[in-house]
């Protein structure tokens, strides 16, 4: 497997654009468009808060059949508790996109991230998307990714390509995320920033066998990262493959099933480190490594606390080795913990043994937390098991940004 160039437009058949409609004060790109030469074989992930935009809800509803063949995103409105109208509005950009490609509505999957509460300036959409799908072209991708993006620093995209039955085949995605991460995303149906990603592959896969490694992968990597906590109403991941590659048709529990998986996971770990190097406000990338641990459920619970807690992650931001405030997110997680058999690691000095703390000179730590790249272990000392979940620190540029995000 090696990486490529072209975003989601690398694999066969696929084009893309994204332009400025208006929606962003900024006039960024804010409207983007995904599209397929043939029908897709088609998966999602979406957002596990009960609360939820009404893309979620019309696309997780028009994805039962598993096809579609379009995915139209809009960033600046997240189109969330509009009420009716916002439904109506996602159905007609759904319906007007479909119409301007001359292809079925059903098969048009619809996006949306920025502020909630706020109506969609539908107009300004319809009125865009003659010029969008005008502008759709296989060097596209990075119009698109651009056109996603909210309070991201930088553009999100990767392709690789890889072998499938001697086929060549390829996978490509854009993501954006920035705040408002906590993802914990499932194509079953609700399960937990705003965090979007869409992919596009030209490989054969049963649906079955899409919507298996979708979860696995998320599973394994955005539903690892955390930025601050907070679970969005608009997360989605959305998978299309139109099988232009002509391998053998992937199915599950196969040697091509394990390469294509292994490929997906490597593309959505590398769009969920960029999100957490691009979070709001942050200076530090952090790793939190658990090792054994009694379940594996014990292991990401742990991480994910520590990840989580905003006292680890002020003194991370203040580069301060306060190993104490681990220790206590560690004993908050839901998982089997005995603080007599745990030890702590920060980078590589032990500072937690035995139910006490290892002596050490403050310069050692203070240099550990000084670093851009931090790794916290913390061996639990009860089994197996092992996870890690990634995360950042806590700025007060992350405070000012937030403070004033709606104005």
């Amino acid at each position: 497997m090696k990486i490529i160039h072209g975003g989601v437009t690398a694999p066969l058949g696929f084009k893309a654009n994204g332009i400025a409609c208006g929606i962003k004060k900024s006039k960024k790109r804010d409207l983007s468009l995904i599209v397929s030469e043939k029908i897709c074989n088609a998966a999602g992930a979406f957002t596990a808060n009960k609360v939820q935009a009404s893309c979620v809800v019309v696309t997780r509803e028009r994805l039962k059949d598993a096809r579609a063949q379009v995915i139209v995103a809009n960033s600046g409105n997240a189109n969330c508790m509009t009420g009716k109208s916002g439904f109506e509005n996602t159905k007609t950009v759904a319906s007007c996109t479909a119409r301007i490609l001359k292809l079925d509505k059903k098969d048009v999957l619809v996006a949306s991230t920025g502020v909630i509460g706020k109506p969609l300036p539908i107009k300004k959409i319809i009125g865009a998307l003659p010029d969008l799908a005008q502008g759709l072209s296989k060097r596209g991708s990075a119009y698109a990714a651009a056109g996603i993006l909210t309070t991201d620093r930088i553009v999100k995209e990767i392709a690789v390509e890889f072998w499938i039955d001697k086929r060549r085949v390829r996978l490509g995605a854009i993501a954006k995320g920035a705040g408002m991460i906590n993802p914990q995303m499932t194509s079953q149906g609700p399960r937990h920033a705003t965090m979007l990603c869409f992919v596009t592959t030209d490989v054969v896969i049963t649906p079955n066998a899409l919507r298996d490694a979708l979860d696995r992968a998320v599973a394994k990597t955005f539903n690892t990262i955390t930025i601050d906590g907070d679970m969005s109403t608009n997360d989605m991941t959305l998978v299309l493959a139109n099988g232009m590659a002509q391998n053998k048709k992937i199915v599950e529990k196969t040697k091509e099933f394990r390469v294509f998986l292994k490929a997906l996971e490597t593309v959505f770990l590398t769009l969920a480190k960029q999100m957490i190097r691009d979070a709001e406000g942050a200076t530090k990338f952090v790793e939190v490594s658990v090792t054994h641990a009694q379940t594996f459920e014990d292991a990401r619970s742990v991480s994910k606390s520590v990840a989580k807690s905003s006292l680890v992650k002020c003194a991370l931001f203040g580069c301060d080795p306060n190993w104490g405030r681990i220790a206590a997110a560690v004993g908050y997680a839901n998982a089997h913990v005995d603080p007599w058999r745990m030890h702590i690691y920060l980078g590589r000095e032990l500072v937690l043994k035995n139910g006490g703390r290892v002596a050490h000179q403050a310069k050692a730590l203070n240099r550990v937390f000084a670093q851009k790249n931090i790794k916290i272990t913390v061996d639990l000392g009860l089994g197996k098991y092992k996870a890690t979940a990634y995360t950042c620190d806590f700025s007060t540029d992350y405070v000012k940004i937030n403070s004033a995000y709606r104005t």
